[in-house]
C-alpha cells in the first residue's frame, strides 16, 4: 500500500497548491477518475478505479528523453516523412514534442486541453492552441503526448485539429494504457501498450 499512500499524499499536496483535477491527473500520469479517488475516497473499504500508475521519472533526464523522441520520430516516419507541424499536448507532452519536432525538422504547436482549464464539468470549456507557437490551419500534423489514460485528451486534440483543417497523420505516445489503435481514423502509435488480462 506504500505506493498508493505516496500517490494520495502527492495528489493532496498538488491540490493544496491549486492544481485542477486534470492537472493533477496529468502530473501523476493517472486518469481523472483515479485522481478523484486519490483525493476523496482512498480508503481500504472503497475499491479504486481500474488504472495503472506509470512512473517515468527514470527517463526524465533530457538525454534519455531525446532517445525516446528519436524512437517516436522513427515511428512517425513509418506513417509519413512529410510532417509540417508537431502538436505537443500540455503539459507532459511538450518536452517530447519539442524534441520530436526538432528531429523531423517541423514546426511546433502546443495544445492546452480543456482538462487543464476548468474544474467545472458543467461548463463546456474547449481547449486552446498556444498563440506563441506555429499555426495548424491547413497543415499536415502529428500529435505527441506522453501517456494515454482514457484517450479523451487525444480525441479532443485530434478533433480540434480536424476542425481547423489540419490533416492529422498520426498521434504518437510513449505509453498507451487504453490499447487504442485509432481515433477518428487517425492511427495511434505507442512505444508501449499496457494490456490488462
Amino acid at each position: 500500500m506504500g505506493k498508493i499512500d505516496d500517490l494520495i499524499k502527492r495528489a493532496k499536496k498538488l491540490k493544496e497548491k491549486g492544481l485542477t483535477t486534470g492537472e493533477i491527473a496529468d502530473e501523476l500520469n493517472v486518469s481523472e477518475e483515479t485522481t478523484l479517488w486519490l483525493l476523496t475516497k482512498a480508503k481500504e473499504d472503497v475499491v479504486p478505479p481500474s488504472d495503472i500508475y506509470i512512473d517515468w521519472s527514470t527517463i526524465a533526464n533530457p538525454s534519455r528523453l531525446r532517445n525516446i523522441a528519436l524512437i517516436m520520430a522513427d515511428l512517425i516516419y513509418d506513417v509519413s516523412d512529410d510532417v509540417e507541424i508537431v502538436v505537443g499536448i500540455a503539459t507532459s507532452g511538450i518536452p517530447i514534442a519539442t524534441m520530436v519536432a526538432e528531429e523531423i525538422g517541423s514546426e511546433l504547436a502546443i495544445y492546452y486541453p480543456r482538462k487543464l482549464k476548468s474544474e467545472e464539468k458543467t461548463i463546456k470549456v474547449g481547449g486552446i492552441l498556444s498563440e506563441n507557437f506555429a499555426k495548424v490551419e491547413g497543415k499536415k500534423s502529428v500529435v505527441v503526448d506522453d501517456i494515454i489514460s482514457t484517450g479523451s485528451t487525444l480525441k479532443e486534440t485530434i478533433e480540434f485539429l480536424l476542425e481547423r483543417d489540419s490533416k492529422v497523420l498520426c498521434a504518437v505516445v510513449m505509453i498507451d494504457k487504453k490499447g487504442i489503435d485509432q481515433i477518428d481514423d487517425v492511427p495511434i502509435l505507442s512505444l508501449l501498450k499496457v494490456i490488462r488480462l
